[in-house]
């Protein structure tokens, strides 16, 4: 029997970063857990993120195996299934193909911190190793190990994954991650630019990107969400 609450909250998720610019036809995939579990809800295959419902979600264990749901799987289950695995305090992760991010992962720039979003990605980490889809074990290992204790992290030629200790926060992240990367887009347009000093960064992470404004944010998108897809039945 599915936690309908976690279903929904994955469904939102996946609507959440639709409207942030995170939407690539039907691709891209959202999965979490309850803390300590085995088994992964995840948006399924065959539908983009502005469509999915709680209905939609399907349930996998850590093999990639279909406990539950009636869609298909994604094929890129072991990005988040070897996360999973060796990251116990993870219980959500996100695989999309945002622009902003994707065009900077193809480039060799750093992200850097040109505006508030960026201080929660200095020294983001580059996954060079394939530009392929992930549908082995041992890519997902490679994708683990890459992130490393990161949150989040480019894939050249790809896309991003953003992770967190629960839906909220590994969404929030996704969303800023692309914002971040499309205020660099347009700063670099200028010319010579500036960014926050090392000192400022960690106090800005402080001032700004506590737990309660990750909370309030989340509350936000869910109303944006609500306003946008009013027929969608979450």
């Amino acid at each position: 029997m599915l936690n309908y609450q976690l279903a929904r909250k994955v469904a939102l998720a996946c609507n959440i970063l639709s409207l942030e610019g995170h939407g690539d036809i039907t691709l891209g995939h959202v999965t979490a857990r309850e803390q300590g579990s085995e088994y992964l809800y995840m948006k399924p295959k065959g539908i983009g993120l502005d469509e999915v419902t709680a209905r939609d979600i399907i349930m996998i264990n850590l093999d990639g195996k279909k406990i539950a749901g009636h869609r298909g799987l994604h094929s890129e289950y072991p990005i988040h299934t070897e996360i999973c695995r060796v990251r116990p305090e993870i219980n959500c992760v996100i695989h999309t193909h945002p622009p902003f991010s994707t065009a900077l992962a193809a480039s060799d720039r750093k992200l850097r911190p040109v505006s508030h979003e960026g201080v929660l990605f200095t020294n983001l980490p580059v996954f060079t190793e394939t530009t392929e889809l992930i549908v082995k074990p041992e890519q997902g290992k490679a994708i683990a190990e890459k992130l490393g204790r990161q949150k989040a992290m480019l894939m050249r030629n790809h896309g991003v994954v953003v992770v967190g200790e629960s839906v909220e926060e590994a969404a929030i992240y996704a969303v800023l991650l692309e914002k971040a990367a499309k205020m660099q887009f347009y700063t670099e347009l200028l010319g010579a630019y500036h960014w926050t000093s090392e000192i400022e960064v960690y106090r800005k992470k402080e001032q700004i990107y506590h737990p309660q404004n990750i909370k309030n944010f989340w509350n936000y998108f869910v109303r944006k969400v609500k306003r946008n897809y009013r027929n969608n039945c979450l």
